[in-house]
């Protein structure tokens, strides 16, 4: 009778154990999660995948024409929009590379 109370209490410590393991667990990605949804590069991810999302779907506004042999082709089109696209990706490039650097005291030396 003695030894099933003790393998009772000890799986009570072991459940009770594994289940403050997973809280710290579950604390520690919500942080982390919290930390790179406020990053300047996620905020500048999203931005630029809902720009490209709405031109995609929507275009550029403009009323559908029928194609005829005088307008633009795909590759023209393509091209257009990378140029739109381009200052979008260097600003994402630049913020990721700043994000990632250490940042140094008004003496110049690091953190």
């Amino acid at each position: 009778m003695n030894r099933r109370c003790d393998s009772i209490v000890l799986a009570e410590q072991q459940v009770a154990e594994a289940r403050t393991a997973a809280r710290a667990e579950y604390e520690a990605a919500r942080a982390k999660l919290r930390r790179r949804v406020g990053s300047p590069v996620f905020i500048g991810g999203v931005l630029l995948g809902a720009t490209a999302l709405g031109y995609l779907a929507f275009g550029r506004g403009k009323p559908k024409r029928f194609v005829d042999r005088g307008s633009t082709g795909g590759w023209s089109r393509a091209a257009r929009t990378v140029q739109v696209l381009l200052p979008l990706l260097i600003a994402l490039n630049s913020a990721s590379k700043a994000a990632r650097r250490p940042r140094g005291n008004i003496d110049g030396t690091a953190r």
